[in-house]
C-alpha cells in the first residue's frame, strides 16, 4: 500500500482525538480488569504482576503515539483489537475513513500471509 499524505481537516483532527481517547479509555478499562483478576496468591506472583505491568506500559507507549502520520495504522489496530468499531469511523471525512479501512484490509491481508 503506497504511503500517501493525508489532509486532516480541523474536524478530522478533533474526531481523531475523540476516537483516540475513547480507544485508550477502553484499553485502560481492560487493563484494570486484568489487574484485578491477577493472581497474587504466591509471593512470586507480585513480580509476575510487575513484569506484566512493565510490558503493558511499553505496549501503551507504542499504541498511544498521537502523531497524525501514525493514526491510520493505530486506528486500524484499535479496530482489530475491538477497541473501536468500523461504525465509529463515520465521524471522519470520507478520505480519512477510507484510508483507515484500507489499512485494516491491508493489515488483515498481511496477517493472513503470516498465519
Amino acid at each position: 500500500m503506497p504511503i500517501k499524505s493525508l489532509a486532516w481537516s480541523n474536524s478530522d483532527k478533533k474526531s481523531a482525538r475523540v476516537l483516540f481517547e475513547l480507544a485508550k479509555k477502553r484499553d485502560y478499562t481492560k487493563l484494570i480488569h486484568n489487574i484485578k483478576n491477577f493472581s497474587l496468591e504466591k509471593e512470586e506472583n507480585v513480580w509476575d504482576l510487575k513484569t506484566y505491568l512493565n510490558d503493558q506500559a511499553k505496549e501503551f507507549d507504542t499504541k498511544y503515539d498521537y502523531r497524525y502520520s501514525m493514526l491510520p495504522i493505530l486506528f486500524a489496530c484499535y479496530i482489530e483489537e475491538g477497541l473501536l468499531s468500523d461504525d465509529e469511523l463515520d465521524i471522519f471525512s470520507k478520505s480519512i475513513k477510507e484510508h483507515i479501512q484500507e489499512t485494516v484490509k491491508f493489515r488483515a491481508m498481511i496477517s493472513s500471509l503470516t498465519d
